[in-house]
């Protein structure tokens, strides 16, 4: 057999290629190589499905893709679901119990009533006005000076009546009478202290003269006394302080606005008065009460007149606002348990028609605002409306079921009729978060 010179022919304790050891650093790089290449066959065989899903593909891949279609489809239509529950909301539509009633009643009105009796109280609001007219007429004339005083109680805590024309005498013994008799409260204790009770009242000089004005700039805290007390204890005790302008005193010729000029000015100031208190007592009532166009007296004062040279006379008139007000939750629930049988003593609105007229009077002599008791007098329909509390409605409706129409009809007996609107459509049941339900009352459009 012929020898392989080449392998035979080996040096002695040479080494052979195939002794040599392999690194690890050449191990590494095959794998590299390995890796490389099994990326490459991978990407041909992407490459592969793709031309062959280009072709028509097999039916198991077609199967699979719909599979992720379909995954995708359910994840889609499942975010979507959530993403409209949580912002789902509800409308509820009510109608409030409401009963027609006719009036024609009249009702006594307490200052300080006691249960079962309907309670009103006094509002009042004070304006003057002035106008300047041309004196026309001159007239040989004798006006007694007038104006207000407060009078003080700083004896005892029993009220003091002073009867008409008690005399009232200034620090220089000019002397004022009371054209009415007045009651003076006694002292109370306010914050600890003693405070003397006090009532205001009209004084009218004892004589004609101008001498009897006096100004309130030129006056000091205790202006009067009461002259028939003298000799007496009580007389540094009761006293009065000025409160207005004393004035109009006249003795002698003077120049007058005509009667008529005078008379028609006078009309018109009171008118406007009377529209611009009203207006402001509507304004400045507390939001609880309920004050009615008719409900209300004013008195009017005619105030001295003013003499501005160059045959210029000012006129001033002045005028008290004395407003009828009631609680208007207390006020409605008494008309309704006297006009419906077997009133349940719900929360309700009492609620005129345009036609209704409603008015006080007084049975008694006295001024109407210092009555302890009026009348107050109805005529024409009004609506009794059942009422709710809208907050605490929300949170009961929270997580209601909406086929629960019935069930939510016999909770809440103040609703004669109601519907529910829940979005998206598909919800059945109300939201959780009571701000998400919205309370419409279709009785109050």
């Amino acid at each position: 057999m012929a020898k392989n010179i080449i392998q035979d022919v080996i040096a002695k304790d040479r080494k052979s290629i195939r002794q040599i050891p392999v690194s690890r650093t050449r191990r590494s790089s095959r794998n590299e190589i390995k890796n490389i290449a099994t990326e490459y066959i991978g990407k041909f065989e992407n490459g592969a499905r793709m031309e062959q899903k280009k072709r028509g593909g097999s039916r198991g891949t077609n199967f699979q893709k719909l599979i992720i279609w379909a995954v995708a489809m359910l994840s889609l239509a499942f975010f979507l679901f959530s993403l409209a529950s949580y912002f789902s909301t509800a409308t509820v539509v009510v109608v409030s119990k409401t009963v027609v009633i006719t009036l024609d009643d009249s009702y006594s009105i307490k200052k300080n009533a006691l249960s079962g009796e309907l309670q009103y109280e006094i509002m009042s609001l004070q304006k003057k006005i002035s106008k300047q007219l041309e004196a026309s007429e001159s007239k040989n004339l004798q006006i007694k000076a007038s104006g207000k005083i407060t009078v003080y109680n700083n004896f005892n805590a029993v009220p003091q009546k002073f009867i008409k024309n008690t005399r009232f005498e200034s620090e220089n013994g000019l002397i004022y009478k009371i054209p009415e008799s007045i009651i003076v409260p006694g002292k109370k204790i306010v914050g600890g202290k003693e405070v003397p009770g006090s009532v205001e009242t009209i004084v009218f000089a004892d004589s004609a003269g101008s001498e009897y004005n006096i100004k309130v700039s030129d006056s000091k805290k205790e202006d009067f006394k009461v002259a028939g007390l003298k000799g007496d204890k009580k007389y540094d005790y009761f006293y009065g302080q000025i409160k207005s302008d004393i004035a109009g005193g006249v003795k002698g010729l003077v120049k007058k606005v005509s009667s008529k000029a005078y008379e028609d000015a006078l009309s018109e100031m009171r008118a406007s008065l009377k529209s611009e208190l009203a207006k402001e007592a509507r304004s400045a009532k507390p939001k609880s009460a309920v004050l009615f166009d008719d409900a209300y007296f004013i008195d009017f004062v005619s105030l001295s007149d003013k003499a501005l040279g160059g045959d210029k006379i000012e006129i001033t008139e002045s005028a008290t606002f004395y407003g009828v007000i009631f609680d208007k939750t207390k006020l409605s629930s008494y008309i309704a348990g006297k006009k419906i049988t077997n009133f349940d003593n719900a929360p309700v609105d009492l609620v005129f028609r345009d036609d209704a007229k409603i008015s006080v009077s007084n049975d008694s002599k006295s001024k109407p605002w210092e009555s302890e008791t009026l009348n107050l007098n109805m005529k024409g329909e009004a609506d009794i409306i059942w009422t709710y509390d809208k907050i605490a409605l929300q949170k009961s409706l929270a997580e209601y079921s909406k086929s629960d129409l019935s069930k939510f009809l016999s909770a809440h007996p103040e609703f004669s009729d109601a519907s529910f609107k829940i979005r998206p459509f598909w919800k059945r049941s109300f939201p959780a978060n009571p701000d998400k339900i919205k309370i419409e009352n279709q009785s109050l459009k």
